[in-house]
């Protein structure tokens, strides 16, 4: 609403001291920088913990893996092409064979086991299967192992830790976290996965398990994840939610979903974006 001088009604003082007000009002937003209300954001200030979404969201797996299948093709005479949708094309069968062990159509298995049984169907389909030996395909496996943090990985949850408990909540299994974490010097405070469960997500029990072990009630708990369907199972669960897009998780020439949905309380650029916007 515009509003004149010329419109306040000198014989009117309700109105008058009204107008006045709000015209003051006017006068201040006006001087108030612009970041102030671009870093608005959601009510999150019950939250007491963040847990962490760990492939993807907080390493890179993509490059370490082309490399590392880049150069075990070339011992084996194949272009280097036949590495770049790889990562990808992996880790959607693993979670395809995650997706029905949570629904309970498939028993538990180590996450080891998911990624082991989802490699050769893919190798055949790409007609390289019977080219690569099984040293070549324990090889490629280890490399789950090797994933790097993103760049802001460490300097986001460093700053998050100031004022929050911070977890991870992955899918991998506690020996693989633990090495990754220990050799990214990550600082997390608890280390969680669903393998202490014998679940994977988005098995609520996986869920439950930070809310046991973290200790804080669910929606005082924020999960942080690139994957929606990760963030919609948290907030079935209880959890806030923060969502980090990484358009780079599947290599060059990814658009990232920004799309809003309901289930998402939060969205950063990253991890230091997200410190930013929660105030730490």
């Amino acid at each position: 609403m515009s509003v004149q001088p010329a419109d306040i009604d000198p014989m009117n003082p309700t109105r008058r001291s009204f107008l006045l007000g709000a015209l003051a009002g006017t006068a201040l937003a006006a001087t108030r920088p612009l970041h102030a209300w671009a870093a608005a954001v959601p009510d999150l200030a019950g939250i007491k913990a963040l847990t962490f979404d760990m492939q993807g969201t907080v390493f890179d797996f993509y490059d370490p893996m082309v490399k590392a299948a880049q150069a075990i093709g070339r011992e084996r005479g194949l272009p280097d092409n036949w590495a770049a949708t790889l990562p990808g094309d992996w880790s959607t069968g693993a979670h395809d064979i995650i997706v029905g062990i949570s629904a309970g159509r498939r028993p538990w298995m180590s996450n080891t086991g998911v990624y082991r049984e989802a490699l050769m169907p893919l190798l055949d389909g790409r007609g390289v299967g019977d080219r690569l030996s099984e040293a070549d395909r324990d090889r490629l496996l280890a490399e789950w192992g090797k994933m790097v943090p993103w760049p802001d990985a460490m300097p986001g949850i460093t700053q998050l830790r100031r004022k929050y408990t911070v977890s991870t909540l992955t899918n991998a299994s506690m020996s693989q976290m633990t090495a990754l974490v220990k050799a990214g010097g990550l600082p997390f405070d608890e280390i969680l996965t669903g393998e202490l469960v014998r679940a994977f997500k988005p098995d609520p029990k996986v869920y439950q398990l930070a809310v046991d072990y973290v200790g804080f009630r669910p929606d005082q708990l924020l999960m942080v994840s690139a994957h929606k369907w990760d963030l919609q199972a948290s907030k079935k669960a209880g959890l806030r939610t923060a969502y980090v897009p990484r358009p780079l998780e599947l290599g060059p020439g990814q658009a990232a979903d920004r799309s809003p949905e309901s289930f998402i309380d939060i969205v950063a650029d990253d991890l230091v974006d997200l410190a930013g916007k929660l105030g730490s």
